[in-house]
């Protein structure tokens, strides 16, 4: 019995090409790296900073969540319960 493997397209480009042997051709062109100024740079940073305080500024606040419903009941029910202990206490000393 033989077992036939097909090849899975999905996983073609995982697979590493094959050899490409040949003559190593240098780039055409030639990337110059740019000096900056100490002035340059702060001015720049100085900018960048101001740019992004203005626009923290304009943003409104993340809207806070409301405190759940469920909780306003518990601490109600909790008060109740207290006050309930006090007045039990307080009505029937013995």
């Amino acid at each position: 019995m033989e077992v036939v493997v097909k090849e899975n397209i999905a996983n073609k480009p995982m697979h590493n090409p094959p050899y490409v042997l040949g003559v190593i051709q240098a780039p055409d062109y030639h990337l110059e790296p740019e000096l900056y100024s100490h002035f340059k740079a702060t001015k720049e940073f100085n900018q960048i900073s101001s740019d992004i305080f203005e626009k923290k500024q304009k943003e409104k606040p993340a809207d806070r969540k409301k405190t759940p419903i469920g909780v306003w009941c518990t601490f109600g029910a909790a008060a109740l319960f207290v006050l309930y202990k006090i007045i039990k206490t307080a009505v029937f000393k013995k």
